[in-house]
């Protein structure tokens, strides 16, 4: 079995799945400006789930939202970009990526898209989920964009772990077998 789609299959797959994530990403940013802005947050679970509206103008936990421009833009616009891109393609036209591999950088692509246009269109992402039980169990502000990426991250350290188990295995080296008591 080849570790490798075709590349039409994956061309296929790629838009298909790019298209889908991203417009489930905007369809509930849309949802979360009509529903949850100007709102008391909504809670869930017990409070460990909560639906809540915020504009984030920076990165993960509004990393470089203060910046001044045109550093802002540099790294939260242009580099985000150049990054994407270099995951499509490299999804698309590799031939020594395997089907995990393809995944993760498709996953990461979509979602990188998802809040990319926020940030092009409305200057901030939206973002409208919260999990947690405090400190130091909860997280930022996310959204479907933030899943998506951090599913393909995810697939991504499984790869590197499953690379690391089969070298360990062809190199011979083994768990030892712990004596027998008799």
């Amino acid at each position: 079995m080849s570790k490798l789609y075709p590349i039409k299959t994956r061309i296929f797959f790629f838009f298909v799945t790019f298209i889908t994530l991203i417009g489930l990403d905007q369809w509930t940013k849309l949802l979360a400006v009509e529903h949850l802005k100007g709102q008391m947050p909504k809670y869930y679970f017990f409070g460990t789930f909560q639906l809540t509206y915020a504009e984030n103008t920076g990165a993960w936990g509004n990393f470089g939202g203060n910046w001044e421009e045109p550093f802002k833009s540099l790294f939260l616009i242009a580099l985000p970009i150049v990054v994407l891109l270099g995951f499509g393609i490299f999804a698309l036209i590799s031939q020594k990526i395997t089907k995990i591999e393809y995944w993760a950088y498709t996953l990461i692509s979509a979602g990188g898209m998802g809040n990319l246009i926020d940030r092009i269109r409305l200057k901030y992402v939206i973002d409208f989920m919260y999990a947690g039980i405090r400190k130091p169990f909860e997280t930022n502000i996310f959204n479907i964009a933030d899943v998506v990426i951090m599913i393909g991250a995810g697939m991504m350290m499984l790869h590197i772990f499953l690379d690391w188990k089969r070298g360990k295995i062809e190199q011979g080296e083994t768990t030892p077998t712990p004596p027998s008591s008799h």
